[in-house]
């Protein structure tokens, strides 16, 4: 029985489950998910300290500078990053400080070494200095105690440098998923090799490899099988030591398309097959044991199509991403797109900004499950709802991403 789509990812989401959680060093942590909240150990920053090169001083002794009557304060010590002075700023002095030096005590302001001139060991000033000027709080950024990073955040370059900057060397969060990958089909070629007449090269499993590396997922790719069900099944059972298993062809019902009967005998439990959608259509989607297993369709747009619909969401909520979505957005249709049946169906396209800043869509000339070029030519596909059989150029669409 075919379900929509939608009917499909909600059986997905209502049985994915983050993976089991371990500690990793800051080092290998990129991309993964806090299986955990992260408290802030420490103030951010951890002192008062100046945010310019300049000089500290008391803020009331210069209010009455003017360029024709400076105010003149003696420059009686240096403070550098890294360095600490206790004793406190006196009236009538200035300290020098650089830049994330600590304040000293007695100092509320940091007059900047350009607004300053130096003469014979003192510094004259033009222009009065407001209290706490170019002085970067204790705590004013993050206070000891905070949570600094909720659970189910993903680490990207920025947050782990938050946690560096915050002295944490690892963090507890989900493991990497596991994918294997199979391509089956007596047809297929790879590395290049002359074909013989009806063979044809295989472009799946490097595209999916790609696909669950960007996702996040580690991949075993385990080669091509021919139509066989009997080297079908060995290959599947070989590769059931992931989370997920991934079967390119072999899953629609023509007499060589054994996937899904080696899956059934083995004892897949069938969440959907055949969904909705154009291209795509033959998908399998089931649960062996604990193991993820689909069955994508050969077409190589097709292919990619499931992907990013139902798999690459789903690794990125096995890997913690609770609430994660395939990657969609709105852009505007560049021109009108037509369609015939009751199927969503996703077109590839551009998107691109406009010259108005905003998102813009346009479909590749060429549609079809099997045209790489059309393939090359895009970054995303355009939606085209089942209640709709055309869009007309300039109305907002729904397009899904091929990545952030």
């Amino acid at each position: 029985m075919m379900i929509s789509v939608d009917e499909a990812w909600g059986l997905i989401c209502s049985a994915a489950q983050p993976l089991s959680s371990e500690r990793r060093s800051l080092d290998s942590a990129l991309g993964s998910v806090l299986a955990e909240d992260v408290i802030a150990p420490v103030d951010l920053p951890p002192f008062d300290n100046s945010a310019m090169d300049g000089y500290a001083l008391k803020a009331a002794e210069t209010q009455g500078a003017h360029a024709q009557r400076p105010v003149t304060v003696a420059v009686v010590g240096e403070v550098a990053a890294g360095s600490w002075q206790d004793a406190p700023v006196q009236p009538g002095t200035a300290v020098k400080i650089m830049t994330g030096a600590a304040v000293p005590p007695g100092a509320d302001a940091v007059l900047m070494l350009e607004a300053g001139r130096l003469r014979q060991g003192a510094v004259e000033i033009r222009e009065p200095v407001a209290p706490g000027t170019h002085i970067r709080r204790r705590g004013e950024d993050v206070r000891r105690g905070d949570v600094l990073l909720e659970m189910g955040t993903p680490l990207n370059v920025q947050r782990i440098g938050l946690l560096a900057g915050s002295g944490i060397a690892e963090v507890r969060v989900h493991r990497q998923v596991r994918v294997s990958l199979l391509a089956t089909g007596s047809e297929l070629v790879t590395d290049g090799r002359p074909l013989k007449p009806g063979q044809i090269y295989d472009s799946n499993r490097i595209v999916l490899r790609t696909l669950i590396e960007q996702a996040g997922g580690a991949c075993d790719d385990l080669g091509i099988v021919p139509d066989d069900p009997t080297m079908i099944r060995a290959q599947i059972q070989s590769g059931l030591r992931s989370d997920l298993f991934l079967i390119s062809g072999g899953v629609s019902v023509g007499a060589h398309d054994h996937v899904k009967q080696v899956l059934q005998a083995l004892g897949m439990e069938t969440l959907f097959w055949r969904v909705n959608m154009k291209p795509g259509k033959p998908l399998l989607c089931g649960r062996l044991g604990e193991h993820w297993v689909f069955g994508l369709p050969g077409n190589p747009i097709s292919c990619v199509v499931g992907f990013l619909v139902f798999i690459e969401p789903l690794i990125r909520r096995l890997k913690g991403e609770q609430d994660a979505q395939p990657r969609s957005t709105r852009a505007l249709l560049k021109k009108d797109v037509s369609k015939k049946d009751e199927r969503r169906h996703f077109m590839t396209a551009h998107i691109a900004p406009g010259t108005d800043g905003r998102l813009e869509a346009t479909p590749t000339e060429k549609q079809g499950s099997a045209m790489m070029q059309a393939l090359a030519q895009a970054n995303a596909f355009v939606i085209v709802p089942e209640d709709r059989t055309s869009l007309e150029a300039g109305e907002p669409v729904d397009v899904l991403r091929f990545h952030d």
